[in-house]
């Protein structure tokens, strides 16, 4: 299962979200497709989007990791408006 690792592209475009929240994600609904661990959704719902959605191809175990990974997360401030989903239409 590759679904599980954190690639480095997920670091590279978190750390630009980072850097780049003010004009990227304040206000904004996010939804990242094929997130894998998740990180920048996370970091999208940490930097002060309104709402994230992230989702991966329809694996259980998958989206139950990244469900994990945002329950964990003590610096979301509002968990109830980050949420796992499966990307439908998609293949493993």
């Amino acid at each position: 299962m590759q679904g599980h690792l954190l690639w480095n592209a997920g670091r590279t475009i978190s750390d630009y979200l980072e850097d780049n929240a003010p004009a990227l994600l304040n206000g904004r609904n996010v939804l990242e497709l094929g997130a894998g661990a998740g990180l920048p959704g996370i970091v999208s719902a940490i930097q002060g989007a309104s709402t994230v959605v992230v989702t991966d191809y329809p694996d259980s175990d998958l989206i139950e990791n990244i469900a994990h990974n945002i329950e964990i997360c003590e610096e979301i401030p509002d968990k109830s408006r980050v949420v796992a989903a499966v990307r439908y239409g998609s293949s493993p």
